[in-house]
């Protein structure tokens, strides 16, 4: 087995750049001058009570002009007590700290021996972090490898992290020691380390790099736990993803119609109440068909999670809103009204209903649906400012997307996750 990791390359390795330190520059004054500054103002501050009750009700503007006007005729000691003091104050004021730039990022490639093993996909991708200034590449670690190949789909978010995005981020690893232990992953990310963090060549320390990832039940693919380990430590020999012990190979999806034993078997126990060749056949018309609700009183708790997504794109999907178009009866019909979720920008009809039938109907196939709402969860969660989001809607969006992420073929299942109700077909 190849489980080989790249050399660096030293010709595209800079000069160690020399770290050059600055003694900082001490207060000549001290800190013991600057308060006895602060203790000489407030004694004769007090000396004059009468003025300072005059001073008081000045808008701070006011009192900020009125001091810039008297500066000038004070002495130079004078000055310089009341610079101290004013820098003490400062000191004591817990100002926010401005975020600091990210002095490295993480970097995948590939591992292109694939293509002399006569495979179309990589076997392993390297991690390596990318130094900004001057740029200068370490190499880290490996992710899994596997045998057969896989390609990652992924992309670096504004805090530095690398996600990992379905559906190529499920795995299967089994126990080469015991071939009946068999685990189902899905990768979230590689949490990058502090912005403050760099390097220099030759540098051989151990940066806080961590790998995010989810368990999952083996078959029915629902989360069972979360966890981070420490990278690349973990893939090392002994460690939780050993990869020397896990054999690990992709998880694929069903495809839409499959028919094999194994298949149906999962699929059944997705949803156990269903005859067996119910999942099938909802897989199969779930981009036609429509879907009722099992309680037709709760139609309009339907409409209400529809503008409750359009209000979501809003804020947190500018680029890419939604809104719901209202279409109205023909005068000489009896029509039902139906209400369609679109996408602005493409026009593209999500999904519609009709109230009056407490019906849904997808306008796209399942993958396609699952993977807007996805994105539409994954940008709640992620959003710089969550105080827009009640905590509720901020749970809600986290369950969104870590479902969608999630491989599903049933789209009652896929319903009942969206809409929070039970539906039938």
């Amino acid at each position: 087995m190849d489980r080989k990791v790249p050399t660096p390359d030293d010709k595209e390795m800079p000069d160690q750049t020399r770290v050059e330190h600055q003694d900082e520059v001490a207060d000549p004054r001290g800190s013991t001058a600057a308060e006895q500054d602060s203790s000489d103002l407030k004694r004769i501050l007090q000396d004059h009570p009468a003025l300072l009750a005059q001073l008081a009700p000045l808008a701070s503007e006011v009192k900020a002009a009125l001091m810039l006007q008297w500066m000038a005729e004070l002495d130079s000691e004078q000055l310089q007590a009341l610079i101290a003091f004013g820098q003490q104050q400062l000191a004591s004021v817990h100002l926010p700290a401005p975020p600091v730039q990210s002095q490295t990022r993480l970097l995948l490639k590939k591992d292109y021996t694939y293509q002399e093993q006569g495979l179309s996909q990589p076997t392993q991708y390297y991690v390596y972090l990318r130094r900004r200034k001057p740029k200068l590449d370490r190499y880290i670690g490996t992710l899994f490898y596997v045998p057969r190949g896989c390609t990652l789909s992924y992309n670096v978010d504004s805090e530095g992290r690398v996600r990992f995005h379905p559906p190529h981020n499920l795995f299967q690893l089994k126990d080469t020691q015991n071939p009946l232990s068999i685990r189902v992953v899905r990768l979230l990310c590689l949490e990058p380390p502090p912005p403050d963090y760099t390097f220099t060549k030759q540098q051989n320390d151990s940066p806080q790099i961590y790998l995010h990832l989810e368990y999952l039940d083996p078959s029915t693919h629902q989360m069972l736990s979360q966890d981070y380990y420490p990278f690349p430590f973990c893939m090392y020999e002994g460690g939780q993803l050993d990869r020397y012990r896990w054999e690990v190979s992709v998880v694929s999806s069903p495809l839409p119609g499959a028919e094999s034993h194994s298949s149906a078997a999962s699929l059944d126990q997705l949803s156990p109440r269903l005859p067996t060749d119910t999942p099938h056949r909802l897989l199969e018309t779930s981009q036609s068909a429509q879907f009722f609700l099992s309680n037709s009183a709760q139609a309009p708790l339907i409409l209400e999670r529809m503008r409750l997504w359009v209000s979501w794109s809003d804020r947190a999907m500018s680029q890419s809103r939604w809104e719901i178009v209202q279409s109205e009866p023909a005068n000489q019909t009896k029509q039902p009204q139906t209400y369609a979720l679109m996408h602005s920008g493409s026009r593209r009809i999500i999904l519609s209903c009709q109230l009056d039938q407490a019906a849904v109907r997808f306008n796209y196939s399942l993958p396609v649906v699952m993977q807007w709402f996805q994105d539409l969860g994954l940008a709640v969660s992620e959003s710089p400012d969550r105080r827009q989001y009640t905590a509720a809607e901020l749970k809600l969006a986290h369950s969104l997307f870590v479902n969608m992420s999630l491989s599903q073929t049933n789209p009652l299942v896929v319903l009942k996750q969206l809409f929070g109700l039970s539906f039938t077909a």
